[in-house]
């Protein structure tokens, strides 16, 4: 059996060699590969443990039912979304970027509203606001705009969040984008 100092080995003499002759042999694009969802699995279980943390520093009274729901739709590439109770935005998953070609950082301290344009249905943003508005779950299709301009469908589903003292303190919006 091969240790993995000695595949990584073979796979450099099988890359040098690939080099000059110009081609790619098969085992290291395999690697490659399985480097790579490494990595992304390894960034998704970061992500995770993230929102572990903001649930327990927010003292959210999530059942883990709940919780576990919210992180399968996480690992299942979801968007997440979470603001405060003037719906500023302090937190997203790491596929905002994705989705909307906004990174995170842009999208902190603004509103999600960054992302509605002029095909945004009005009637459908004031039910959501009004269903916050009364600290109710909501799910709606929007039609938002990326960075870029180009319009997209999102389907949104977007929870109130209590502390475990009952006390109103966040919505989590969970953000998937709908085939047209």
């Amino acid at each position: 059996m091969l240790t993995s100092e000695s595949y990584v080995e073979l796979v450099n003499r099988g890359y040098s060699r690939s080099q000059q002759d110009g081609s790619r042999p098969y085992p290291v694009a395999c690697y490659e590969v399985f480097l790579l969802s490494q990595a992304q699995q390894r960034a998704k279980n970061k992500e995770a443990a993230l929102f572990r943390q903001l649930a327990d520093i927010f003292d959210w009274d999530l059942p883990r039912r709940k919780r576990n729901a919210y992180l399968r739709k996480l690992q299942n590439g979801h968007t997440l979304v979470l603001t405060d109770l003037s719906r500023t935005i302090l937190w997203t998953s790491k596929n905002f970027l994705t989705m909307t070609g906004y990174a995170h950082t842009e999208a902190l301290g603004r509103t999600p509203k960054m992302l509605q344009g002029p095909g945004t249905d009005a009637h459908t943003l004031q039910q959501v606001r009004d269903s916050l508005d009364r600290a109710d779950s909501v799910e709606a299709d929007l039609l938002n705009y990326r960075k870029n301009g180009e319009p997209y469908i999102c389907r949104v589903h977007i929870d109130p969040l209590y502390n475990n003292q009952n006390e109103l303190t966040h919505f989590l919006a969970v953000e998937s984008e709908v085939a047209a």
